[in-house]
């Protein structure tokens, strides 16, 4: 996917981006390296020899839970609900993932999991989590306030890796830093990969589509676009959907025309996996229904990964943009959330 043209909405963004979105975005990078610092100032001998990570969280906070499993050489299963699966013992570590420290599913589960297993630990920026851990003795990393849970992901993710870099479980990040480096002042542009990938989904309803490592990053471009362009969205798992969603493509003219494919690609992608998408592509074009294809950045899979994780978040404010939406309000969420406090 190529740069798209300058378009004066994006010039505008001021006034629209009340609340600083893309700054935040634009320092994506230095959260990232923050975040690695404080997981890599944590003892790590408590934590030796769990066999499998259990990483409670829900939205912006859980995603870093569904992402850690794209990057370590470990078992990570991604738990968004008020319990415990029934298998979690003293082989799992428990990391509950919370931005706010009030997110009551996670602190549900959480609570489950005293008793259940010693190893535990918690990333937050306070709240009921943070002190449920100075009160209990239980390890937890502290993280700055100030943020939406969705754009705190370098404090969420990265003090993972960096305890577990500590641990010997975590990949070389050099040169995927680099790259997110290198991609904020281009993507924060006026003629970037991502303000071109907006235009080309505005008016469209976006189906992402990832593979492996990059199946939890079409999830979160799902997300994002929903929560910063405030739009529907919609994500799937190759090659599992070669088995039921590829049906669909019969009437998703009719249904929804408006849906436009999106191939998330790294050059880590299993070889059957790359010879689908290019069928798919053969499948959706003969049936008249647009497709995008962009690729991941740089040469490791942690690059490519974390690169089109980056892309799809600016994707996403641009997008915002091009609608004349804040990015960072998402008033009805916080209206359900108080509708479930009365």
């Amino acid at each position: 996917m190529t740069s798209g043209p300058r378009d004066p909405r994006w010039d505008g963004r001021r006034g629209v981006d009340r609340s600083g979105m893309g700054e935040v975005l634009r320092r994506f990078p230095r959260q990232c390296r923050e975040g690695l610092e404080l997981g890599r100032a944590v003892d790590a001998a408590p934590f030796a020899g769990f066999r499998r990570v259990v990483a409670l969280g829900m939205g912006g906070s859980g995603i870093a839970g569904a992402l850690l499993s794209s990057l370590v050489p470990i078992e990570v299963v991604a738990v968004r609900d008020y319990r415990l699966p029934p298998w979690v013992g003293e082989e799992s570590l428990v990391v509950a993932l919370s931005y706010s420290g009030d997110t009551e599913e996670t602190l549900a589960a959480f609570r489950g999991a005293r008793g259940r297993t010693g190893q535990l630990l918690a990333v937050t920026s306070g709240g009921k989590l943070g002190r449920l851990c100075a009160h209990e003795g239980i390890p937890w990393i502290e993280i700055p306030k100030g943020y939406q849970p969705r754009a705190a992901l370098g404090y969420l993710l990265f003090p993972l890796l960096g305890l577990f870099e500590n641990l010997g479980l975590a990949p070389d990040l050099t040169e995927a830093l680099e790259v997110l480096e290198a991609m904020a002042e281009e993507l924060s542009s006026e003629a970037s990969e991502a303000l071109g990938l907006a235009q080309a989904l505005a008016g469209r309803v976006p189906l992402v589509y990832g593979a492996g490592a990059t199946a939890p990053v079409a999830y979160r471009w799902k997300t994002q676009l929903n929560e910063n362009a405030k739009t529907p969205a919609f994500w799937a798992e190759l090659p599992e959907l070669c088995h039921n969603e590829v049906v669909a493509y019969e009437l998703q003219g009719k249904h929804l025309p408006q849906g436009t494919v999106v191939f998330l690609r790294t050059g880590h992608d299993h070889p059957r996996v790359a010879l689908r998408i290019e069928i798919l592509k053969e499948l959706l074009q003969a049936r008249g229904l647009p497709w995008l294809e962009v690729a991941g950045r740089g040469e490791s899979p942690a690059a490519q990964v974390l690169s089109l994780l980056y892309l799809g978040d600016w994707t996403s404010y641009g997008l915002a943009l091009l609608y004349g939406v804040d990015p960072t309000p998402v008033a009805i969420i916080r209206e359900l959330k108080d509708r479930l406090g009365e």
